[in-house]
């Protein structure tokens, strides 16, 4: 019991404490094309053949990539930095967007914060080994190690899994020229995240449906709160019906021992407690707590008895 106690306290789960403050997805109040566009369905949609699927899969990789290399390259705001053509990582992504629209680990949520979040440890472990030059320029790829699990970590407890993320944070620790760019890289990571899940939003809802789920499949909001407090009343109201029984069972045991023992006696209106006897109207009917007192006046007796004897 010890040891199932401890490993309860281990499992951490942070939706279990965001999950009731997130607001319920209200997707079906928009209109109907909207709705689609951002994967609300009434009813699950059907996978279309899967050399639709290649095709879509196909374009939607296509059109991704293109959008966030180009934005990278000739927006004005993010041209001055000099970013890469596009980061890497995010072509993995691309294949979990556009291709596995079903996993968990492609979902907005993940494809989205697991990138970023993976970024910040990324350049946080980047700045941390700069802090010593030489060092870093000896063993930088330690940094990247580092920086991986790092990511993977807080991916773990944040519930932000995206294994591109772990890409992500290898090259803000290692690659010279994400490194120049320091904190400038998150939001970049950030925005080509953004722009790659509108890319999958418009093209896999047209013959599938994606996402599955915003934030998460659970219940959230008012909803889940309303469900845990009935949950916490049910088990309220069972324990008090198992005390009663167990009270009612223990008041029955008591009663046979004792009816062993005891004489009723017709028209009596006196108890006679005696060492090993006891006589008492057949009307009167003993609870658990007078049937202990009167064991416990019989057993003073007893020892009085055998003292005196």
């Amino acid at each position: 019991m010890e040891y199932g106690r401890f490993y309860e306290r281990l499992s951490f789960d942070l939706d279990r404490h965001l999950n009731p403050y997130i607001p319920h997805n209200r997707l079906y109040i928009l209109p109907r094309p909207l709705q689609r566009l951002l994967g609300y369905r009434t009813e699950p949609q059907e996978e279309p053949p899967t050399a639709i699927r290649w095709i879509l899969t196909f374009v939607a990789t296509l059109g991704g990539l293109c959008l966030v290399a180009g934005t990278f390259t000739h927006a004005p705001g993010i041209a001055k930095y000099h970013p890469p053509v596009i980061v890497a990582s995010l072509g993995a992504s691309a294949i979990l967007d556009y291709n596995a629209v079903r996993s968990p680990l492609a979902q907005p949520r993940n494809a989205i914060l697991g990138h970023t979040l993976s970024a910040i440890v990324g350049v946080c472990i980047a700045k941390l080994f700069q802090l010593n030059p030489s060092f870093f320029a000896d063993y930088g790829w330690v940094a990247g190690a580092v920086g991986c699990a790092c990511a993977s970590l807080v991916m773990s407890i944040t519930d932000t899994v995206h294994p591109p993320g772990g890409a992500t944070a290898i090259l803000a620790s290692t690659e010279a020229q994400i490194i120049a760019l320091g904190w400038m890289f998150i939001p970049l990571v950030l925005l080509g995240s953004v722009l790659m899940t509108t890319v999958a939003l418009l093209f896999n809802n047209t013959l599938r449906q994606y996402p599955m789920y915003w934030w998460t499949p659970q219940d959230v909001g008012r909803k889940l709160r309303d469900s845990r407090i009935s949950e916490k009343t049910d088990v309220e109201e069972g324990a008090k019906l198992g005390k009663q029984v167990s009270i009612t069972e223990s008041e029955r045991t008591l009663r046979h021992e004792f009816s062993n023992n005891i004489d009723f006696i017709d028209g009596a209106e006196d108890i006679h407690i005696m060492a090993y006897q006891l006589r008492m109207p057949t009307h009167i009917d003993l609870t658990q707590e007078e049937a202990a007192v009167i064991e416990k006046l019989q057993e003073r007796i007893r020892m009085h008895a055998e003292v005196g004897g």
